[in-house]
């Protein structure tokens, strides 16, 4: 068949154009052109070079990205492990680059090692190379030459002058403008603030790829985005039942059991220590609190945390009883200002009392607030 399209300038025009267009083209792209690396079938004697066959959650996340890419807009990937998101991602960024004139498509992550590494399948452009060196001799770009195209942290399409690049640590997104930019792991980068103003200027179509991890940008942005992608433990086809109890029981029996929750179950607080309320409880008792239809009762009641300007934020936090209903934060007030803020808030909230952090600068907030008669404004010493 391939010697059939290659010989058939006809054939070879259709299935360049069939491919080439759309999200329809670029899932049978994926699961008709596409060869993986599973180097643990090398114990069950199986091969470990294997056409990739893309699961219902894989195919969706392959027509989201194309969504992303052609609205260009960008969002957050929050992913269990073991979910093939990364070698999803490596087969979408060879199809940018074989089938979009110029296109440009960036990768990062917080080590070198991990977006190129020689001969390393396990770092991104292991995947992608393996991707390209797997694919129909006829859809190979004309002139392509690993040897000359091909070179560290960077491939490059000659036929069309698409490229695939690089970049890690603090420089990601230095490199130039892209047409999408991939952040794996993004949850784990050493410095993210640095990353956001260098991408802000980089690219349109962001994509952010990680198990998540609790006070990170990462989270922030997860819990913010109405359009983010969540792949879970349980829609990988290989993650039976039975898999998941070996693997969990494996990694309790090492006192291990917060990575397979924070890894796996994408609990962002399980590797946090000296946790006084577990994340598991928390979330367990807001799936009761809505379950059984409990509606809030009582005061309705705020708490407000003055910041000491710079790059602080004041906090806010308004409860309806046992319900937390509101939490906001604002940055670059001074004391007396976030006084107002925080004031104004509970008061449209329609709260009876407001307790503040009242030492320090907090006091400042405190002498914009205090005589207030609308609601009682209680000073509290955290001391």
């Amino acid at each position: 068949l391939e010697r059939g399209i290659a010989r058939d300038p006809a054939m070879l025009a259709a299935a360049l154009e069939f491919y080439g267009s759309g999200a329809d083209g670029l899932v049978a792209f994926v699961n008709d052109c596409v060869w993986l690396t599973e180097p643990r079938n090398a114990n069950k004697g199986l091969p470990t070079r294997i056409p990739s066959v893309t699961f219902p959650r894989q195919e969706d996340f392959l027509r989201w990205l194309h969504d992303r890419f052609t609205s260009r807009t960008s969002a957050p990937v929050e992913k269990s492990r073991d979910s093939g998101a990364t070698w999803m991602a490596a087969a979408f960024a060879v199809w940018v680059w074989r089938f979009m004139p110029g296109g440009a498509v960036g990768f990062g992550s917080r080590k070198e090692i991990l977006v190129d590494r020689s001969g390393d399948l396990g770092s991104i452009f292991g995947k992608i190379r393996a991707i390209i060196d797997e694919l129909p001799f006829y859809l190979k770009p004309k002139g392509w030459n690993p040897k000359i195209h091909s070179n560290y942290m960077k491939i490059l399409n000659p036929e069309n002058d698409a490229t695939i690049i690089g970049e890690a640590g603090d420089n990601i997104g230095r490199g130039g403008r892209t047409a999408c930019f991939f952040v794996d792991e993004a949850a784990h980068i050493e410095r993210p603030q640095l990353v956001e103003a260098a991408l802000t200027a980089n690219t349109d179509c962001r994509i952010d790829i990680s198990s998540p991890k609790v006070g990170t940008l990462f989270n922030v942005w997860c819990a913010t985005s109405g359009v983010k992608f969540v792949f879970d433990l349980r829609e990988v086809p290989w993650h039976t039942d039975a898999w998941i109890k070996a693997k969990q029981d494996e990694l309790e029996e090492k006192d291990l059991g917060y990575v397979f929750a924070q890894e796996y179950l994408r609990d962002s607080t399980a590797g946090i220590e000296g946790q006084l309320i577990p994340g598991k409880w928390v979330d367990a008792a807001i799936d009761a609190f809505h379950k059984l239809g409990l509606k809030p009762v009582g005061e309705k009641t705020a708490g407000l945390d003055v910041a000491d300007g710079g790059q602080d934020r004041s906090a806010y936090a308004m409860r309806h009883g046992m319900e937390c209903q509101e939490v906001k934060s604002v940055g670059g007030y001074e004391a007396d200002q976030t006084g107002v803020w925080g004031h104004g808030l509970a008061l449209l909230a329609g709260c009876s009392s407001m307790a503040y952090d009242s030492i320090g600068v907090g006091a400042g907030a405190g002498a914009m607030i205090k005589h207030k008669r609308d609601i009682r404004c209680t000073g509290w010493n955290a001391s």
